[in-house]
């Protein structure tokens, strides 16, 4: 009777297992993702949604993320806040916060870029294959990276040679300063989302951005004159990352489906769908009656010279922490050309 009971018991606690085990496999994830851009920004209005969307047909379903209706933090906030488990996603700008992304922002150099698709891929193979996430972003679990479109210069005057520039207001991010003093003009820094404030209030004559920027933050309302630089004058990376214990704490089926929608396929869709926001900028511009032009082929070559400061800085940085940078610089260039052919 003992015997028996013993094998009822048994299969008992086998059975309770076994549901439980059931129950993790079909367990779904809700995940609170954290954002500071205004509603009608592309990333907010269609980007981020289709890659949530992918998240969602990889997982089928069982991962949910809803982005916050309200920033709970601006934009340099936003590495701290998933670190500290305030969000457990969110999207961060690697220029908000130099000093642990020097490596990283390799790929913010000028002219390496002819689109957001092809340069969030370049910048997801060669930081995977030559850095990794232990360097730089250890404390964090990093889904995907990506880059916006070639970035571009706005203004409210006209803007051709080098002399044009001089002493002309311009927003730059945390990656233009330095960038924007050599090329002759007076560097604003601050976040994106108060560069409309800025050029509005006079603080700024116009703004270092991807033709995105014309929609996305209505810079199209204020300035009349937009200057392509071929290759662009930067390329900005973005992180999208996660709280590492929130990770840890999925189930490993829906950690392989958060990984298959990252990586290079979540670059290869977020790059897209900035390259369709910079065609929808670019295309308010013209409808408003902008006046849109090209740097020239003489001009790009004065700009690149008065610039060129820039890799060597980042070479030394790079050999400061026991990197190659030279070769590290080589293949960055390398891998860039690989995708924008």
């Amino acid at each position: 009777m003992k015997f028996t009971s013993k094998i009822l018991a048994g299969l008992a606690a086998g059975a309770v297992a076994l549901t439980a085990g059931v129950a993790s496999a079909q367990e779904t994830v809700t995940l609170r993702m954290g954002t500071w851009l205004p509603p009608q920004h592309h990333m907010i209005a269609t980007t981020l949604k289709d890659w949530i969307a992918s998240v969602d047909e990889a997982s089928n379903g069982r991962i949910q993320i809803k982005v916050d209706p309200a920033p709970i933090g601006g934009p340099p906030a936003q590495y701290d806040l998933v670190r500290a488990g305030a969000s457990d996603l969110v999207y961060h700008v690697a220029a908000y916060t130099p000093g642990p992304f020097e490596i990283l922002r390799a790929i913010e150099l000028p002219f390496l870029s002819t689109s957001a698709e092809a340069g969030s891929q370049a910048a997801w193979d060669w930081y995977t294959r030559n850095i990794g996430f232990g360097e730089e972003l250890e404390d964090v679990k990093v889904i995907t990276l990506f880059v916006h479109g070639p970035g571009a210069i706005h203004t409210k005057k006209p803007i051709a040679t080098l002399e044009d520039l001089a002493d002309v207001k311009l927003r730059v991010g945390g990656g233009g300063v330095r960038m924007s003093e050599a090329l002759g003009a007076i560097p604003v820094a601050m976040p994106a989302s108060q560069a409309y404030e800025a050029i509005s209030k006079g603080v700024a004559d116009g703004a270092m951005f991807p033709y995105e920027s014309i929609k996305g933050f209505r810079l199209g309302e204020l300035v009349d004159y937009h200057l392509s630089i071929p290759g662009g004058l930067y390329t900005t990376p973005f992180v999208i990352m996660m709280n590492q214990a929130k990770y840890d704490a999925m189930p490993a089926d829906l950690q392989a489906a958060l990984d298959e929608a990252g990586g290079i396929n979540g670059a290869k869709l977020l790059g897209r769908g900035w390259d369709a926001a910079d065609a929808a900028g670019l295309q308010v511009a013209i409808d408003g009656g902008g006046v849109v032009t090209t740097l020239s082929d003489a001009e790009l070559a004065r700009w690149s010279e008065q610039i060129s400061f820039m890799e060597d800085d980042w070479i030394g940085r790079a050999n400061a922490r026991g990197l190659d940078g030279a070769a590290l610089l080589e293949d960055l260039k390398a891998t860039f050309s690989k995708y924008n052919n």
